[in-house]
This record gives structure tokens, C-alpha cells and sequence, in this order.
């Protein structure tokens, strides 16, 4: 059995020891590893390129995936922003809408009507209209004058 003080300068012999370079060098060479294990050196080449591959395609997925949710983001934004002012032109429309109408006299004379009221007219004749286009400024003048409604009263 070897005594607790034996072990310790044993231990420390050991580690005092420097191991020469050329040993260090010669057993994790990577020629002499490429030489010895070549399949396995090769492999080696190649899970590394793998690796800083797939290393470089997780950064520009990452990139492209940010950049596009920004761009979604700001276009969302700008969607929520018309839509707002699509809402408020609507209000402001339908207040002035209210005001004018409930303003004018206009308002009292207008009924509101159904399909079923409305009158369809037939397409008057090419001819009767190439009459009319003949028919002198002065023609056509008294014809619309006399045409205006008459207010009644005074």
C-alpha cells in the first residue's frame, strides 16, 4: 500500500514533467491523423463543412424571416392606419349628410321610393333624336325655358 505522502510526489514529479513538443505535435497532427485515418479524416472534412453550412443557412433563414415579419408588420400598420381614416371619412360623410338634409327644404319635397315605383322608360328612336340635334339654338332655347317647372305663389 502506498502511503498518502508517497503519492502526492509521485504526483508531483508527474506533473512537473513537460511533455516535448514534438510529441504533442506528432499525435494530434492532422496530417499523420489524415494518414493513419483517412476515411475518417475525410468524414471529418466534410461534417465540418456541413456544420458551418447549415450554420450559415440558419443565419440567412433567421435574417430573411426577420426582415419579413418587419415588412408584414409595417404593412399591417399602414392596413390599420386606412382603415381607421376609411371609418372616419364615413362618420364625417354621414354627419354632413344629416346636416344638409336636415337644413335644406329640399328634404320635405324627396319621398322615399321602391323599386316598384320607379318608371322605365323606352330608348327614344335615333331619328326622333337627329330631329332634335337639327333643330335650331333658337328652337332648342324655347324648348328648354318652357321646359323649367313653374314655382306656384308669387
Amino acid at each position: 500500500m502506498f502511503s498518502r505522502t508517497l503519492y502526492k510526489e509521485k504526483v508531483r514529479q508527474f506533473q512537473k514533467k513537460k511533455l516535448p513538443k514534438g510529441l504533442l505535435n506528432s499525435v494530434f497532427s492532422s496530417k499523420q491523423v489524415q494518414r493513419k485515418f483517412p476515411i475518417q479524416a475525410a468524414l471529418h472534412i466534410v461534417l465540418d463543412g456541413a456544420l458551418v453550412g447549415i450554420l450559415t443557412t440558419v443565419a440567412i433563414m433567421s435574417s430573411v424571416a426577420l426582415h419579413s415579419q418587419y415588412l408584414w408588420t409595417k404593412s399591417f400598420t399602414k392596413l390599420e392606419t386606412t382603415r381607421d381614416l376609411n371609418r372616419r371619412i364615413l362618420e364625417s360623410t354621414s354627419i354632413l349628410e344629416s346636416y344638409l338634409l336636415k337644413n335644406q327644404k329640399l328634404s320635405r319635397n324627396l319621398v322615399p321610393t321602391k323599386a316598384e315605383d320607379l318608371l322605365y322608360l323606352a330608348r327614344p328612336k335615333p331619328e326622333e333624336t337627329k330631329i332634335k340635334l337639327d333643330m335650331t339654338f333658337k328652337s332648342r332655347l324655347l324648348e328648354r325655358i318652357s321646359s323649367f317647372p313653374f314655382k306656384s305663389g308669387y
